[in-house]
């Protein structure tokens, strides 16, 4: 199943976009997720039209699934990012991105892989569980106890309730809540 190399990119992918963060020049990031989006629409737009686009072809066949607009995930994904760059501090919206890779990658992982009870919208409880539980150890790296702990659950619980694409949703939510909770 190519499932798990999706989560795989995922994971990498994400952290690469958490690290964008990090880079100490006011408003790279930013500058940066925008020109990826920009280039990701112009391959896209090429692929769509027939055209041969190296890697990004070959991304697209192998990982994406079948049912899915080629590269919609990545997109949201890129486009939380952007706007968590611009709206929050650097260091929030490094949690914020951060807590969207690692949690999604291992809750539908481990989901995949002995997930047996379903609780809401398809998601697993092993798979929500094992996602909250790596990224809040994951987390602790960065920050004390308690902000770890709610920003993995503001995290699994919008997974798990989100209307809509989390890759869309979970990094804005975990970055609202380390802003307008007393924790961060």
């Amino acid at each position: 199943m190519h499932e798990y190399g999706r989560q795989a990119i995922h994971l990498i992918f994400g952290t690469a976009l958490a690290a964008v963060l990090l880079i100490p020049a006011p408003g790279m990031a930013s500058v940066i997720y925008a020109a990826g989006l920009l280039g990701g629409l112009m391959c896209l737009e090429a692929h769509l039209k027939g055209r041969y686009v190296p890697i990004i072809a070959e991304l697209v066949d192998t990982f994406e699934r079948d049912d899915a607009f080629p590269g919609k995930g990545s997109f949201y994904f890129v486009a939380s990012a952007l706007f968590c760059s611009i709206i929050f501090r650097p260091d929030v919206a490094f949690v914020a991105v951060l807590s969207l890779a690692v949690l999604d990658a291992v809750a539908t992982t481990a989901g995949i892989r002995s997930g047996r009870h379903r609780i809401v919208n398809g998601r697993t409880l092993e798979g929500s569980f094992a996602g909250f539980t790596v990224l809040c150890a994951t987390l602790l790296i960065f920050m004390e106890p308690a902000s770890a702990l709610a920003a993995s659950a503001v995290a699994a619980v919008s997974e798990l309730i989100s209307p809509i694409d989390d890759n869309l949703v979970i990094p804005l939510a975990v970055a609202a809540a380390l802003t307008l909770l007393p924790i961060a």
